[in-house]
């Protein structure tokens, strides 16, 4: 098992202190030693060099501490960069296939057989209430700022244009997405089985979710002071 940095840094600390404890004992079992025999000078030259010893410990302790610190600041801001969409993540999951529908009557009317935006963003927002951390479609991460719509028969997530097949992998239990996907009555069977549109499902030990490559720029929206 790989040890983190701040784990280091932890056992380190407790180090130095059990250092600085054992130290401090030793110091004083010397002076009671040495008392009855020693004069002023020895005294103050051993009492000097316990003060020197145990500031550079403290030192070191509070170098260590500030290190600790900067490690879970980027702790964060990495779980937060994870959370925005802006950082590659793997997991094990599910991968959904969606595609029109292949076998067309003559008497029926194909805009009906073909994935529209509204049927890929139910899906999504399916496999996202399910538990889902992480999402992409055809390689494109989506997020919060996310929008789905279309022109004319062509899908966009976002400015993106997308064609069938549409693949979508989400990153979660693989067993709950896939129950929630297909739960009878649900959307899939109501919104994309009924139109004979063509839908697969499947679970995935470990699979790849690239980062978020759009904008996340605020034009108008202003942090709260306090952050709060």
């Amino acid at each position: 098992m790989r040890v983190k940095s701040w784990q280091i840094g932890i056992g380190l600390i407790c180090m130095l202190l059990a250092m600085l404890v054992i130290w401090q004992f030793r110091t004083q079992e010397q002076m009671r030693k040495w008392l009855p025999s020693s004069n002023v000078d020895e005294l103050a030259t051993l009492l000097k060099s316990q003060e020197d010893t145990q500031k550079r410990l403290e030192s070191e302790i509070l170098t260590l501490r500030n290190q600790l610190h900067n490690y879970d600041r980027d702790s964060e801001l990495e779980r937060m960069r994870a959370v925005a969409g802006l950082t590659a993540l793997e997991g094990p999951g599910v991968e959904v296939l969606l595609d029109d529908k292949k076998d067309i009557a003559h008497d029926e009317e194909p805009i009906f057989f073909i994935v529209h935006y509204d049927q890929l963003e139910g899906v999504v927002n399916e496999l996202f209430a399910a538990g889902a951390e992480a999402l992409e479609i055809n390689g494109e991460r989506v997020v919060t700022t996310t929008g789905f719509s279309c022109v004319g028969t062509t899908i966009l997530v976002d400015t993106k244009r997308m064609a069938p097949p549409y693949i979508i992998r989400a990153i979660g239990d693989p067993q709950t997405l896939e129950n929630a996907i297909l739960i009878r009555g649900g959307y899939v069977e109501q919104q994309i089985l009924q139109w004979g549109l063509e839908f697969q499902v499947k679970r995935v030990e470990n699979q790849k979710i690239h980062a978020y490559r759009g904008s996340l720029n605020f034009d108008y929206a202003r942090v709260v002071g306090g952050g709060q």
